[in-house]
């Protein structure tokens, strides 16, 4: 389980961008601040700053915007930052230069500079800018103004329009439509407003919102959409914002656990979803091994879904290199924003990867597996596919555009399906996720999801609702299904017979449960989820089936018997580039191990000293020093009692780039009477 639905950065943009809309250069204030609001809670603030500026002998207006939302999903902590610079054109209120960043622990960035008539856009800092001509009637939005609302809507009659609009964030002329809602009185930062209310809705996301816009100057005085507002306010709410957590917002209980999820062969799911993003049918939501009956209406899915397990093996699979010529394959070819297949670098890594590969499925589970076995979930993500290859870390969007970004390096056309899927989180739940979906030819499309370890299938717990959308349940609720070893025997095998039984955990008061369930052995994790283990491998370790970052093995007591039960949990710190110089003392072969080191979900650096002769690290969470000792030769770096181990990772140039924390808890079988 390694996503989250963050606040959507699109949605964010526009929150940002509109903050200011309306103000004439006459009577702009210099600086303006907003509140904003998830499911009630305030944990946001965008706060802009306008002032006169002047560059190529132009006098223009700067604004600078930041806005800051704090949020928490699947008990990790997610802060996402969006700053703006734009410079308009007092006379014309027309942008000229547009720059925004979208920063979690990655980077999203996007630059637009317009001169007679055409659009420069990048998506990387400093790079060579895509050309777009403008059609004369396209709306340049502005964070200063909406006038053409001002004059169709405030000061004109009209009851719905269409737009063209520029947009800046995919550097693609969009549509977008406005509808007249009414009028409404607001009281808002001490003062009293006459609004316009507008339903915007954008025909690229799907997404729709209600807009408040001042009368007075087509002012954006509040913002909703979804579970998400924002409003002006004064300074002094910057003191009360929370941390919001948006796992209700993520997840759809269905208090169903299914251990192993890899064995679900088939499922009926009754359900209500309100998806934003492309625009759905029902006809797109019927394809093999899915198949839905019920209504879609402005997106809103209420039906049954009817999903069928679907295990291509590789049959009349294209060769390899392929080649493809269809037209309709171009874009799944070719790089786009977040999907650098065309990046040298990952270019050459898959290309590593594939070689002597059979065919295109060879080589597309290949790389499926790469990325399920190198690429850390982490919350947030590594955003791109070249920041989740540099940083090893990234929750299902980013393992899933990596995947692609891979598959278009080496010619076989790839796509992400965005939906949700079953896990047995609290219960047993549906939450959104992303998988990779690749073209075999006379196969089709067929899905696979590296994220959870499905390599070269996805179970049946999957529901593919687009390419570009989201997943906001209003109820879920599993009517049935099967697993694909459901007619064999489920007695439980003499050899794992042993293991069985509960395993207390004193510190935290809680009990873990080694079960079998649904043909296999399991996990019960305490208030969080049922894991199915795969068999031990050669050194006895039991992996979970879909995650790597936790392991589990035994140890016996004199008679044979099991008395203790390991757990391994594996946490990757990427180092950072910034460091505190290093005392002269520290031994050369230590020096390059030194340095701090950034633990993305907890916000936190861990730094790696060397002190009296002791190489130790300091632990932030628990304010104590680790100290490591002992250094075998498998590179491993331990403490004294065990219960932690630190390894090294080191890139081509030699230079340390990440350590993992090997956090081992030592649980006793508890002894039944």
């Amino acid at each position: 389980m390694k996503t989250i639905k963050t606040i959507s950065w699109l949605l964010l943009s526009v929150f940002l961008w509109v903050a200011a809309a309306g103000q004439t250069a006459k009577d702009l204030p210099k600086r303006m601040t907003f509140a904003v609001e998830i499911s009630g809670v305030l944990c946001g603030y965008s706060e802009m700053t306008i002032s006169s500026t002047e560059k190529d002998g132009r006098k223009l207006l700067s604004i600078n915007t930041e806005a800051l939302v704090k949020q928490r999903a699947l008990g990790g902590n997610v802060e996402l930052i969006i700053t703006e610079h734009a410079l308009i054109t007092p006379e014309t209120e027309l942008p000229v230069f547009v720059e925004q960043r979208f920063k979690t622990n990655a980077e999203i960035y996007s630059c637009t500079k317009f001169d007679n008539g055409v659009a420069y856009f990048t998506t990387a800092e400093n790079g060579e800018p895509r050309e777009i001509k403008l059609p004369d009637d396209v709306i340049l939005e502005n964070p200063l103004s909406f006038p053409h609302l001002m004059n169709d809507f405030i000061g004109g009659d009209a009851n719905q329009k269409t737009y063209k609009v520029f947009d800046f964030q995919s550097g693609e002329i969009i549509s977008k439509t406005y509808k007249r809602i009414g009028e409404e009185q607001l009281e808002l930062a001490g003062a009293n407003y006459n609004a316009t209310v507008l339903e915007e809705f954008n025909h690229q996301t799907g997404i729709t919102t209600k807009l408040w816009l001042d009368k007075k100057n087509s002012h954006a005085l509040k913002i909703s959409t979804s579970n998400r507002l924002i409003y002006l306010a004064d300074e002094s709410l910057k003191k009360r914002i929370q941390v919001v957590d948006v796992d209700n917002l993520l997840f759809a209980r269905v208090n169903k656990v299914i251990a192993n999820v890899h064995a679900i062969s088939s499922m009926r799911i009754e359900a209500s979803i309100q998806s934003e993003g492309e625009i759905i049918t029902t006809e797109s939501l019927n394809f093999p091994g899915q198949k839905f009956e019920g209504t879609v209406s402005n997106n809103l899915i209420e039906g049954v879904f009817e999903v069928e397990r679907q295990h291509y093996t590789g049959e009349n699979a294209p060769s390899f290199p392929p080649h493809f010529s269809d037209e309709k394959l171009k874009k799944y070819l070719e790089p786009e924003r977040l999907i650098e297949s065309d990046h040298p670098v990952l270019v050459e890594e898959a290309q590593r990867i594939t070689a002597d590969s059979k065919d295109a499925w060879e080589a597309t589970v290949k790389l499926s597996t790469w990325v399920g076995e190198n690429i850390m979930g982490a919350i947030p993500g590594g955003t791109s596919a070249i920041n989740t290859y540099n940083t090893r870390e990234g929750e299902c969007r980013s393992h899933s555009r990596l995947l692609a970004a891979f598959c278009r390096a080496v010619g076989i056309p790839a796509r992400l399906s965005i939906g949700c899927m079953y896990i047995s989180y609290a219960g047993g739940c549906f939450y959104q996720h992303a998988w990779t979906e690749v073209y075999m030819g006379d196969a089709g499309w067929v899905a696979i999801d590296a994220t959870a370890h499905e390599f070269d299938f996805v179970d049946a717990g999957h529901i593919r609702l687009g390419e570009k959308t989201s997943f906001n349940p209003k109820a879920m609720k599993i009517l049935d299904y099967q697993m694909e070893n459901e007619s064999a025997d489920n007695t439980v095998p003499e050899k794992y017979k042993k293991y069985l039984g509960n395993y207390p955990f004193e510190e935290r008061n809680s009990i873990f449960k080694i079960l079998y369930q649904d043909g296999s052995l399991a996990v019960d994790i305490p208030n969080a989820q049922v894991l199915a283990l795969n068999p031990p491998d050669e050194n006895g370790v039991f992996y979970p089936t879909v995650t790597r970052q936790l392991n589990f093995s035994f140890g016996n007591d004199i008679y044979g018997n099991i008395s203790t039960m390991k757990l391994q949990q594996v946490i990757p710190l990427g180092k950072k580039f910034e460091q505190d110089s290093i005392p002269s003392d520290v031994p050369d072969e230590i020096r390059p191990l030194v340095g701090n080191y950034w633990f993305a979900q907890a916000r936190a650096d861990f730094k790696v000293v060397y002190e009296n002769g002791i190489l130790a690290f300091k632990n932030p969470l628990t304010n104590e020093t680790v100290k490591l000792p002992k250094h075998t030769e498998s590179g491993l770096w331990k403490d004294e009692l065990g219960k932690n181990e630190v390894e090294f990772e080191r890139n081509d140039a030699n230079e340390v780039v990440r350590m993992y924390v090997y956090v081992n808890v030592y649980l006793k079988k508890q002894i039944e009477l």
